[in-house]
């Protein structure tokens, strides 16, 4: 944990995150690599629609931020993504730019066929998928697999099998699966929670027992429908996942998944795995909004207006004193900045600096008059009052403008 004394004292988490009983349960590993699939699983969100312009633009903030892995597109889907896909692959980024494919030949094929890096080759396992969606048997699916393997090896792909539903999946097939596919050639095994139907103990288990079948990279992409995508990600991490598949504002499918942002400041402030540039996930974040069209909610952790804005007199009073009092991190780690929002809730602490801001030294009895008609106005029409509406009330109060105090 950091100490008062440390460059990193604004950040203030719990202690116990660090109690050796919790460390020592834990096998997290020190390098992590994050896998962005905005641009693909994100696009799956309902009404996304994002451009090759568009793709590339998020591309290049991704690769700012420091993401290692970019799952770029669809390639067989649609020109459009071939042309977002190969001009991704062609931009000069740090990151590794990735095609999503189907067990399927010309999925692969179009991967390879735009210059990625790497294919993710999505197969679902499930006796559910392959009873109503592949209608195969396991012998069936466990040859495609190998060929789909061997095939993508062929094209000089890195190859991540992405095993679609493997929470719901046998564990006794799916070790055996990750098994043969490692030994044709895959790099990486994703652990996928489709539907988001698993809690993070049991992720913990299952994670700990495909580490035993393969010593191979093990990711992890995780949706979020119980609510518990990003504790998940966290669990299988702790538990020695190294890669995460997940996306900007958690866009996706249905609830969506594990948000890129949220895992890189549990990253950075919870576990000390410092490898990204926090200061620009903000920016990320609304470009993305913008692009995508999907407004951020007001309380989404890291990036969500709410979440450095203090409204009660009780909370403007801490942060006032000493940030870390409502704050486990400054704004500043994110890219943003703090508020300080005057409505029925606030108490003269904050409307104090507030006043001084504007140039103001008003005495108890001017701060106590001016604070009065703050809150009436908040509670009149229900809201919070800007800082231009703030300002008329000081200057009606205090019958004076600030270049006259």
């Amino acid at each position: 944990m950091p100490s008062l004394d440390s460059p990193d004292a604004n950040i203030s988490v719990s202690p116990f995150c660090f109690a050796k009983e919790v460390t020592d349960s834990i096998s997290i590993p020190s390098e992590i690599r994050i896998h962005d699939t905005t641009l693909r699983e994100g696009e799956q969100t309902p009404g996304v629609v994002f451009s090759p312009q568009d793709k590339l633009a998020i591309a290049r903030k991704l690769d700012q931020v420091g993401i290692q892995q970019i799952e770029s597109g669809f390639p067989v889907a649609s020109q459009g993504e071939r042309m977002a896909v190969r001009l991704i692959a062609r931009e000069g980024l740090e990151a590794r730019i990735f095609g999503f494919a189907r067990a399927v030949p010309s999925d692969i094929e179009a991967v390879a066929e735009c210059d990625a890096f790497g294919v993710v080759l999505s197969f679902p396992p499930s006796d559910i998928h392959l009873k109503y969606k592949l209608k195969m048997t396991r012998k069936e699916y466990l040859a495609k697999a190998v060929q789909a393997v061997e095939l993508a090896k062929k094209h000089g792909l890195y190859v991540t099998y992405s095993a679609e539903d493997s929470t719901r999946a046998d564990l006794d097939f799916l070790k055996r699966i990750f098994n043969e596919i490692a030994r044709a050639g895959a790099n990486t095994v994703r652990v996928v929670d489709t539907v988001g139907a698993i809690t993070p103990l049991a992720m913990r288990y299952l994670v700990r027992e495909i580490r035993k079948a393969v010593d191979i990279p093990v990711e992890i992409h995780c949706h979020n429908d119980h609510g518990l995508a990003l504790a998940n990600t966290l669990a299988a991490l702790e538990e020695g996942a190294s890669v995460i598949s997940s996306s900007i504002d958690g866009l996706g499918e249905r609830a969506g998944l594990a948000a890129t942002e949220e895992i890189i400041i549990t990253l950075h402030n919870l576990y000390g795995i410092r490898s990204f540039n926090t200061k620009s996930l903000f920016e990320l974040c609304k470009l993305v909004e913008n692009l995508s069209r999907i407004k951020i909610s007001p309380n989404k952790p890291v990036v969500g207006e709410n979440v450095f804005a203090h409204t009660t007199g009780i909370h403007q009073h801490g942060v006032l004193e000493n940030p870390t009092t409502y704050e486990s991190y400054p704004p500043e780690l994110v890219g943003r900045e703090r508020s300080l929002l005057l409505g029925k809730l606030s108490g003269t602490h904050a409307v104090v600096h507030k006043l001084h801001a504007l140039g103001y030294n008003a005495s108890r009895e001017k701060v106590t008059e001016v604070l009065a008609a703050v809150k009436e106005m908040s509670e009149k029409r229900r809201s919070a009052l800007s800082d231009s509406e703030f300002a008329e009330i000081a200057q009606q109060v205090l019958k004076k403008r600030k270049d006259e105090s």
